[in-house]
């Protein structure tokens, strides 16, 4: 598969709701680094993506680049109050087996932040 069709069935995969599917396109072995979290396996990560897609109403995909083994993605994750619209930059890189094998997440947190517990 190329990256544009890994990306594109993962994207719609998690905004779907249908987060099995979504796992099906990350290698076991995820490395995941986001503007909160960090995961170093894709069932960690999938954990976490539950509970954001929860929040979210809709996503609104703005740009997508592909490259061979490479694709980045901007979108607008609407979610209501009080977070708002928390606009969002993906890169991804695929494995030689095409799974996702490493995603970057760009955003600003803090908002969502706010909506955290306090750290003890």
């Amino acid at each position: 598969m190329s990256a544009k069709d890994v990306v594109q069935g993962y994207h719609a995969a998690w905004t779907g709701g249908d987060l099995e599917r979504a796992r099906g396109f990350l290698a076991d072995a995820l490395d995941f680094q986001g503007s909160i979290d960090r995961f170093t396996s894709a069932d960690a990560f999938v954990a976490t993506l539950a509970q954001f897609v929860q929040m979210v109403q809709r996503v609104e995909l703005l740009s997508e680049l592909y490259g061979d083994r490479e694709a980045a993605l901007l979108y607008d994750c609407v979610t209501g109050s009080p977070a708002g619209v928390i606009r969002t930059a993906e890169f991804f890189r695929l494995d030689d087996d095409d799974r996702i094998a490493t995603i970057r997440l760009v955003f600003d947190a803090t908002e969502l932040r706010k909506l955290m517990p306090p750290a003890v």
